[in-house]
């Protein structure tokens, strides 16, 4: 099996793929650049809550994500 990296930066298809990645460890970018590591817990129409490295859970509105990344086996 092969990983390759999967990266979503419009909006409309970050909405609708989100739920695809519940579970996952995935790296999100917030609109002042900032990069964010975790697994994803809970999606919902405006939001994701992440839950970090620090097993802290961290909630990010759809509004300031521009971009998610992850992982995919391929």
């Amino acid at each position: 099996m092969r990983t390759r990296q999967l990266r979503l930066n419009d909006s409309d298809q970050i909405r609708q793929r989100m739920p695809e990645f519940l579970g996952k460890k995935i790296n999100i970018v917030l609109n002042d650049r900032t990069v964010m590591f975790g697994e994803l817990k809970k999606v919902n129409e405006t939001e994701i809550v992440l839950r970090n490295m620090r097993m802290e859970k961290t909630t990010y509105p759809f509004r300031n994500i521009v971009e998610i990344y992850v992982d995919a086996i391929v």
